[in-house]
Formats: structure tokens, sequence, C-alpha cells
């Protein structure tokens, strides 16, 4: 369950041998920014402007108004409804500023759901079909509207016919879900997916499955509530085989609709992974040549990191560690954030699943990460070296520290970043704990002192965040205290202080 404050992140971790912690992260704010880019990335809305010159707008001198648009529309005479629907669409395709209330205040909108009825006539419902789509494109309201003027099921009817009618249909079909929850319901609760299904195929014409795929992303899209599972899961089988096409656009809206599926329960994450052959083809798709197609892939794979144990094992016996680390180095910062997210997650798993990680020399890719000049790729690095200070093996944690990670870790105190400095002081509290357990407090306490971070946790005493001056006096309390009777005295070696052994021989160098 993805948490709602970013309080709740630090005490929502999962680790086996943790008890009750919870480790792995759903997405909480690369949530909010997800929403915010992914209008960028890919649109929640698509208005269907007019396809060349010959077809634009008419000047203004020729152009009907909008109370003989609708007038026209209920003529009796198939030809002037024919002419009249076709002046709405194209005012409705106006690039810039589409006179959509005005249309909709003129009452268009019920002749032109009327219209949607016309099998006698497929250019007049397909002009229809195409001004209800731009209408759709605009605010709440009009989307209301149209839904309200009784659309909906007779797009879904036209949908199921397929041909330019039908992909048209299944156009203002996907802004009409793509305009919240609730429409989004309204729209399979009539059948919509059925009927979008047959469109969902490989040797379906380019530009007809682009649509649908869109479409489909935005069934699957929003939530409070989340998609009702079995009302869109019959189209996961098409999506799997849709991964091996080239087309771009197409690559990218249904890793789209796949990131959707797996932000949310474990039993929806299991559903996707268990579609034959998908999680391999998803997964290499970490690797493609565009960031259209990339970011989303990387996406859905993170979410699916977040599941349960086995879930993870499956996306890293699928090969997901070669692309992860390939991403953290890629210079895209919103790539290697969420890269860095997405490992941080394996990293809270089990040992054998960090251990996985560590061989494939994940520990200096994510120095690389933490010494970026963008500080929410520094934070999720950190929070992937938190989880591993917590859940980490000893000989796990000695790998880490082998890469010379506490200094720029610790540089973090010093940011302005309230969640980063916070993260941090629970990743020292960890290691420190660690230390403890292994006899080796006060070399890694005089270690944090030589690179400037007890200096750092000493001035965060004064923090006007409670939570981080409450940590701080945790850690100064427990492990600075000069009570030297109470810490072990360490043997010089030739290179490094080697405190007493803990269980089966296991030791931390520091």
């Amino acid at each position: 369950m993805a948490e709602k404050t970013h309080t709740s992140r630090i005490s929502s971790y999962k680790n086996a041998g943790h008890g009750t912690n919870e480790l792995r992260r759903k997405r909480v704010e690369l949530s909010v920014s997800l929403r915010k880019q992914a209008r960028d990335e890919q649109l929640l809305k698509r208005r269907a402007l007019s396809p060349d010159e010959n077809d634009e707008v008419q000047k203004e001198t020729e152009t009907p108004r909008p109370e003989e648009i609708v007038q026209g529309l209920k003529s009796n005479n198939l030809a002037v409804k024919t002419v009249s629907a076709r002046a709405a669409r194209r005012m409705l395709s106006q690039e810039k500023n589409p006179p959509i209330t005005l249309m909709v205040d003129a009452g268009v909108i019920k002749p032109l759901v009327e219209a949607l009825d016309r099998d006698d006539c497929q250019d007049l419902q397909f002009e229809a079909a195409w001004a209800i789509t731009n209408i759709a494109s605009g605010t709440h309201e009009h989307t209301m509207a149209v839904i309200n003027g009784g659309a909906i099921p007779k797009l879904v009817s036209l949908l199921a016919r397929g041909g330019i009618v039908g992909e048209q249909s299944a156009w203002a079909l996907g802004n009409i879900a793509g305009d919240g929850a609730a429409p989004r319901d309204a729209v399979l609760a009539a059948g919509a997916m059925p009927g979008l299904l047959p469109l969902m195929t490989p040797t379906t014409p380019p530009s007809q499955l682009r649509t649908a795929v869109w479409t489909y992303s935005n069934f699957c899209r929003n939530k409070n509530p989340l998609v009702k599972f079995d009302m869109v899961a019959p189209a996961l089988t098409y999506v799997s085989e849709l991964l091996l096409l080239a087309d771009q656009d197409v690559l990218a809206d249904a890793c789209w609709a796949l990131s959707y599926l797996t932000d949310g329960p474990n039993e929806r994450i299991e559903a996707v992974q268990n579609t034959p052959h998908l999680l391999p083809r998803l997964t290499k798709l970490l690797d493609h040549k565009s960031p259209a197609v990339r970011t989303p892939a990387l996406r859905a794979i993170g979410n699916m990191l977040t599941g349960a144990d086995e879930q993870t094992d499956r996306c890293l016996d699928a090969g997901c560690l070669d692309y992860l680390v390939n991403l953290m180095r890629c210079g895209k910062f919103s790539l290697m954030k969420e890269a860095s997210w997405a490992v941080s997650n394996i990293l809270a798993g089990t040992q054998t699943q960090i251990q996985r990680a560590i061989d494939k020399g994940l520990l200096g890719h994510l120095l690389h990460v933490l010494a970026c000049e963008d500080i929410k790729c520094q934070k999720e690095a950190a929070w992937a070296i938190t989880n591993l200070c917590l859940g980490g093996a000893p000989s796990q944690l000695d790998a880490l520290m082998s890469v010379g990670f506490l200094e720029p870790y610790c540089a973090l105190l010093s940011s302005p970043d309230q969640r980063a400095v916070t993260v941090v002081l629970d990743g020292l509290n960890n290691l420190l704990e660690a230390a403890a357990k292994y006899g080796q407090v006060e070399p890694l306490c005089i270690k944090l002192e030589e690179i400037g971070a007890l200096d750092h946790i000493e001035s965060l005493q004064n923090h006007e965040n409670e939570q981080i001056y409450k940590k701080c006096i945790h850690i100064l309390d427990t492990y600075f205290m000069e009570e030297e009777d109470q810490i072990a005295q360490p043997q010089q070696t030739e290179q490094e202080y080697q405190f007493g052994t803990g269980p089966d021989n296991q030791n931390i160098n520091f």
C-alpha cells in the first residue's frame, strides 16, 4: 500500500529478519513528480487536429456560428447534418483556443451524440465522433457534459465495429477515461474493454494500434480508486505481444499501462509478472534507445521491485540489474533517480538479493549517483545505502565500507533537503547498531569524526525539525558519550582497526 505522507516513508520498510519493518517503498514523493511529469511524457487527453491545410477552419466570414451549426445538426436532411458535423469538428480542431465552452453552451453535444446512431452515414458518425473527442479533451466539466449527454454507450458500440469510426471512438473513450477514476470506470462498465481488444494486435494498422494502446493506458490510469483489475487484465496477453514491436509510441503507452497496473497491491504485480513472456520483454526495454520508452519501463520494473521477495527475484532473474546499473550512469537525472529508487528496493530485500546486487558492482554505481549534482538522485542513492545498512550481512557492510561511501553519504547531512538528512541519520544509526553488535563502535565513531560527520550531527541538534534533532541526540547519547569502559578497545593491525568478532566469526572492518 502506498504511503500517504513523507513521514510514513521511513516507518514503511520491509526486510526479512527485521520484524514488521518494511524497507521496500511504494512510490510516494516520486508519484507526485510522476503525475506532473507524465503530462508531458504521456498525455492524459489528446485533441484531434485537422489533418491538412485544406481542412483547416475556414475564414471567419465563412465559418458558421455555433447556433447555426447546432441548427444544421438538427436538420432532417442527412447532407446538411453531415456538413454541420464537419463544421463543428473543424471549429473544435483549432490548434489554439478551440471554442469548446462556446460550442457546449450552444447545445452541440445532444445532436452530435444522436448523430452517432446514424449507421446509414459513416461520414456523419466519423465527424460526430471526432467532434466529441475534442470536446472530451477539454476540462472536467466538458467531459462530464459528454458523459451526461449519453455518449459513452454509443461510442462503445461504434468501437466494436472497428475501422476509422471505431478508431475515432476509441480516441474519444480514451479522452473520457483520462479525465479521472469515475469517468474511467463508467467507460469500462459500458463494455469498452472487449471492444478495444481486437484493435490491440500486432496486425492492426499502425494508426489504429497507437490509438488503441494509448486508450488502454488511460483505462489503467488514475487512483482513488484504482481500476478494477479484472476489467483490464484480459489485455495483458495482448500487451505482452506488443512489447515485441518496433513502434516507439506503442511501446511507450504499453509500458505506461504496465506501470499503472503495477503501482498497487502485490496481487496485481503477480498477475502482470505471470503473463507469459511479459517480464523478460519488459526488462529488455530498459535498454531501449528512446527515453520515452525507458522511463515507463523503468517505472513498471521499479513498481514490481516494491513487491514480495519472490516478485523481486523474478525481476532479478530477468536480468534487471544489468540494465539498472547502466541507467544509474546514463546522465539523465530523471532516469538515474528512478533507477536508484528501484535499486533501493532490491537492497531492502533478502541478503541473497543484496549479494546479487553487490556482485553486479552496484555499490560503485550508487557512489556515482551519490556524487552527482541532483539532490533527488542523491536522496534515492542515500535511501539505497540506508537500506543496506539495516539489512546487510557483515560481509556486505564491509563491501559497502570498502567503496568509500561514508564521506559523500555523510556530506548530505549539510543538505537543505530535510528528507535527505533524515535518511542519512537513519542509515548512520543502522550502521552504528551493526557496529555495536560486532563490537566495533569506536573505530566507526573515529571515522565519523575524521570526516566531519560528527560536527554535522552535533550542529543538527539545534535543527528546527524535531525528527532530525531527536535522531541526532539519540546517536550522540548512544554512541559518542565518553564512557570508555563500555567500548571495546581496538587492536591496531597494519592497515586498519579490527574489533571483536560476532557470531560465526563475522566481522566488519571500518
